[in-house]
């Protein structure tokens, strides 16, 4: 099968995580592979009729099996990216800078969770994740168990993780929010030392449960 330059770098890139079109185009166009997004929202296109990558822009079976093909390819390292060309691309609020710093302190958090730290209504920070989320900077997944509110009604928490491009966003920005981070960290810490104290108390009860 025969792909193009581009389709061979976006390939490359979502072998390393999964992003959106927006994100593969800021990150190509920082390194000069590219001038404008239009040839990337084209290989994109390419590689779905191909079924090299699905609608939410993961590798396929078929995709995988492509890029371990591929000989001579210069590979895309996100890690080399200018933080300053990241740091003008995405221009992020307070919130979000904040809560891109907490998902880099921790592997995943939920919702609720990421509400209690901010202090802001659910609603609010579900509405920042989603904008993150739009931009490749964080991916949300649901939780396979499903566990019931104290109104008796059921529902499935959501949890989010950082990605490597919000990873290095958040460096880019880091700066700006450098009077908060040292009450965020103490937060942090307190918070997940007394979750961790309060599973060790239940935990002899658990064997009844």
């Amino acid at each position: 099968m025969k792909i193009g330059k581009v389709e061979r770098l976006v390939l490359l890139l979502l072998k390393q995580n999964s992003m959106n079109t927006s994100a593969l185009s800021t990150i190509l166009r920082a390194k000069g592979y590219i001038k404008t997004g239009l040839s990337v929202r084209r290989a994109i296109k390419s590689l779905r009729l191909k079924g090299l990558i699905d609608h939410a822009n993961k590798l396929t079976c078929d995709g995988t099996n492509q890029i371990t093909s591929m000989k001579n390819v210069q590979s895309v390292n996100i890690g080399e990216l200018d933080l300053n060309v990241l740091g003008d691309r995405f221009k992020l609020g307070t919130k979000e800078k904040i809560l891109l710093y907490i998902l880099t302190k921790i592997d995943h958090a939920s919702l609720q969770f990421l509400a209690m730290m901010t202090k802001e209504h659910a609603k609010n920070i579900s509405a920042v994740l989603n904008r993150l989320e739009d931009n490749g900077l964080v991916y949300g997944y649901k939780n396979m168990m499903t566990f019931t509110d104290a109104r008796g009604r059921r529902y499935r928490p959501k949890y989010y993780r950082i990605t490597n491009l919000g990873t290095l966003v958040s460096s880019a920005n880091r700066s700006e929010i450098n009077d908060m981070i040292s009450a965020i960290d103490a937060l942090l810490e307190d918070t997940l030392k007394l979750k961790s104290e309060m599973s060790l108390l239940h935990a002899p009860y658990d064997k009844y449960a």
